[in-house]
């Protein structure tokens, strides 16, 4: 399958499409950042800037734009832009450079929503409902969430899947674009790869394509784009009450799998230094330090969990001395 590429708009638009494709000729992915680089794009067009070279003033008030997003994801997004603005002066030296002191500094809180096992599933269940004008969307949606939870696949990575990329002994499950281009084979479970033979049993009653095919599909057999997904996990969010500032998103099931990972080898007694570079493979990371963020994080999962025990102990040893 051919990597994403957003389709751009502006008069930039042939430009960005020549950076993008220079940084894979180079190697990486970039399917990330050219879909956070469309933002400068469409800012571009709505503002119907006719070049032909960047200005400070428009970088500036691109800048300006990005202020009410959190720091993370407004560093994302204005190191594209950054990035896309270097690469234009090579070419064109009078066209500014968007400065590096302009990008956020400091260190992100870990934003994670703890989702527990019971709530995927309601949420599964609840898309045949939510979703029934679509029912192929709806089991998508459905098999999707479950794959989640069950893998902690990036939702890039489950999008661009093909029913090929399932092995025959149902084993494994092939990864070939991860996250900096890398390919990893990630273990399935019996019961993951059940739910995946069953919704390719229903998907052959509407699908045409071939093993090549994308896996997950919606109405006449068109596939499931990010915006389609995000979209139906707020609703069945929303449906079934699940819901906070900031919002769960399909990235949290990533997270409370790696969570969740750790959490039943602590309960077997294992060492879970030692298990990290397991936890870091099959998530796809490229090195153990993005790996050993999940132990902070289980750590305030453990620590919020002791806060509310204590509270309810005290709060029914007060009313029952």
């Amino acid at each position: 399958m051919k990597p994403f590429l957003p389709v751009f708009h502006s008069v930039m638009a042939e430009p960005m499409e020549q950076f993008v494709a220079g940084k894979r000729t180079q190697g990486y992915d970039y399917t990330d950042q050219a879909r956070t680089l469309g933002y400068f794009d469409r800012f571009l067009a709505a503002e119907r800037y006719v070049g032909p070279a960047l200005t400070p003033d428009l970088l500036q008030r691109y800048v300006h734009t990005t202020q009410t997003l959190a720091r993370y994801s407004r560093r994302i997004r204005l190191t594209s832009v950054r990035q896309f603005s270097r690469w234009l002066q090579v070419r064109d030296p009078a066209s500014a450079v968007l400065p590096n002191d302009i990008l956020p500094r400091g260190r992100d809180s870990e934003r994670f929503f703890p989702i527990q096992p019971e709530q995927v599933a309601q949420m599964m269940a609840a898309a045949t409902t939510v979703l029934a004008a679509d029912p192929l969307r709806a089991r998508s949606q459905h098999t999707l969430l479950g794959l989640l939870y069950a893998t902690g696949l990036r939702i890039g990575e489950a999008l661009a899947l093909t029913p090929a990329d399932l092995a025959s002994d149902g084993l494994t499950l092939r990864v070939a674009r991860g996250k900096f281009g890398k390919e990893r084979l990630v273990p399935l479970s019996p019961s993951t790869h059940a739910a995946l033979l069953d919704y390719l049993a229903f998907r052959r009653q509407y699908a045409t394509g071939g093993n090549t095919s994308p896996l997950f599909l919606t109405a006449g057999g068109a596939a499931l784009t990010r915006a389609q997904a995000y979209r139906d996990f707020r609703r069945l969010c929303q449906h079934c009450g699940l819901w906070g500032r900031p919002p769960p998103r399909p990235h949290d099931l990533r997270h409370n799998y790696a969570c969740r990972r750790l959490a039943l080898w602590r309960q077997a007694g294992r060492d879970i230094n030692a298990m990290l570079p397991i936890l870091a493979t099959a998530m796809g990371h490229v090195n153990y330090s993005a790996t050993q963020r999940y132990l902070h994080v289980d750590a305030v999962a453990l620590q919020d969990a002791s806060t509310k025990f204590h509270a309810y102990v005290t709060r029914h040893t007060e009313t029952h001395p």
